[in-house]
């Protein structure tokens, strides 16, 4: 019986041709964006939009693929307490994966040897004004990951057997001063995991499945 892709050491050769001969399909991005986006994750990105980087790291832990997220530290003053991957906004004389790769080391104190396998689309993230590169690596363990406090509370492991298996959650409803909207979401370890972060994830999802 043949395993299935998030139990198959081969998964990052796979997953890089994927990213590297096909295109996204728009829907697997649409289907987690909340009510009120209008499609501006899609972009244009405004002109004065600043550039971003998130590392998507597959974890081999001998058995299956995982991947970190961060719960955001609750004093932060932008997305306080929210779930998303590590990342920030790209240096003057960087790339996206030397942003990608130094964000990761900052906000989780370790260093591991990463294999870049390609980058998801671009995603504009109105809230921050920021175009967002997904960096997508692999690492073949679990690394000790130690949250840098004032920057992260937690590491969630979130394995890509849940991200393509798990049933789908019911909506998050979202207050935003009188404005009420939904969200689609996943949960993980209880946490609500939406926005920006469960869009990049529905396109990760979208191809996984495909390969």
């Amino acid at each position: 019986m043949t395993a299935p892709v998030w139990e198959s050491p081969n998964l990052p050769a796979r997953l890089a041709s994927d990213l590297a001969t096909a295109p996204a399909d728009p829907r697997w991005r649409r289907e987690l964006a909340p009510e009120l986006s209008y499609g501006r994750h899609a972009g244009p990105a405004r002109s004065n939009a600043r550039l971003a980087a998130v590392a998507i790291v597959l974890c081999w832990d001998g058995r299956e693929w995982a991947l970190p997220l961060t719960v955001r530290s609750s004093t932060l003053t932008r997305h306080g307490g929210q779930v998303s991957l590590p990342g920030g906004l790209v240096d003057a004389n960087e790339d996206s994966r030397d942003a990608a790769q130094r964000e990761l080391g900052e906000e989780l104190r370790c260093d591991p040897e990463l294999t870049w396998l390609g980058d998801l689309a671009p995603l504009f993230v109105f809230a921050s004004n920021s175009l967002v590169t997904p960096c997508v690596a692999a690492v073949g363990e679990w690394p000790t990951w130690d949250p840098h406090p004032p920057e992260v509370e937690r590491v969630l492991r979130l394995p890509l057997g849940n991200l393509l298996e798990q049933p789908p959650a019911s909506p998050l409803n979202i207050e935003r001063g009188l404005l009420q909207f939904a969200a689609p979401q996943f949960v993980v370890d209880g946490l609500s995991v939406w926005g920006a972060t469960a869009v990049l994830l529905g396109e990760l999802r979208g191809r996984l499945k495909r390969c």
